[in-house]
């Protein structure tokens, strides 16, 4: 006789336990990542246009900016912006917490930052 092949169905149960459990994890972070890149998007844009503008021009655009691209983590108020000789930097750093199952959260910091040369670049 020969040996029977494949799965049992505990096997079959713990891989699907072990690739639902990877599938609801992927879906609640690509939100957060997809926010993340967003806001990058976001300061490249604003950077590049509102260089050498007011600190208060660029929140204000910031605001605007963020309000169309659906991004609630950052407002203008948590950028920081440094305008010196060599141009405008701005940066953000914040935190996202993501819920996984009833007391367990994952943790993630968000660190963004975009610079865009003087007038002689």
């Amino acid at each position: 006789m020969q040996k029977q092949r494949g799965l049992s169905m505990v096997t079959m149960l713990a891989w699907g336990i072990i690739l639902g459990g990877a599938l609801v994890l992927s879906l609640k972070l690509i939100p957060a990542y997809s926010e993340y890149f967003g806001v990058k998007s976001v300061l490249k844009k604003l950077v590049v246009e509102q260089s050498g503008a007011p600190v208060s021009d660029i929140r204000e655009s910031f605001d605007k900016r963020a309000n169309i691209e659906n991004i609630s983590s950052v407002k203008g108020e948590d950028l920081e912006i440094l305008q010196d000789q060599q141009g405008t930097t701005v940066t953000v750093a914040y935190q996202r917490v993501i819920p996984l199952v009833a007391n367990v959260s994952l943790l993630f910091d968000f660190t963004a930052e975009e610079r865009h040369g003087g007038a002689g670049k």
